[in-house]
């Protein structure tokens, strides 16, 4: 999602991280990653619930079908990182939300680098319009 924030303010998006634990974390994360959308934290879980997403067992987490991706963005410099040092054990989620509080899209990630597709993001944010 970093790599595309021009083409998400494009489709007339605006992207919010959500993170866990405390608020110098989420400066912390998107100052030394160089995310240009906004970032927040919660400690309580609570917007994750609200989304329906869940913990992770130990094999969602660190099984072979997180090796490679892990591997790649250790290479490519994307390393992953605690956002808001929080608990490593929740899963990712990916929403578009419409100005109507609507969910558009949903995508619930059921191991820890299942993460939704820039491109699937991007074509319902487009599909919305501009909302000014």
């Amino acid at each position: 999602m970093r790599d595309a924030g021009d083409r998400f303010g494009e489709a007339g998006a605006g992207v919010v991280l959500i993170g866990l634990g405390e608020p110098h974390y989420a400066a912390g994360f998107c100052a030394e990653r160089d995310v240009p959308h906004d970032c927040v934290v919660q400690p309580d879980r609570s917007a994750h619930k609200a989304f329906g997403l869940r913990r992770g067992t130990t094999g969602e987490l660190l099984g072979p079908a997180n090796w490679a991706p892990w591997l790649k963005n250790q290479v490519t410099g994307k390393h992953q990182g605690a956002f808001g040092q929080g608990d490593p054990a929740q899963l990712p989620g990916t929403f578009v939300v419409d100005t109507g509080g609507i969910v558009r899209f949903a995508h619930r990630g059921k191991r820890s680098s299942d993460v939704a597709k820039v491109e699937d993001v991007l074509a319902v944010a487009a599909s919305l319009g501009d909302p000014s």
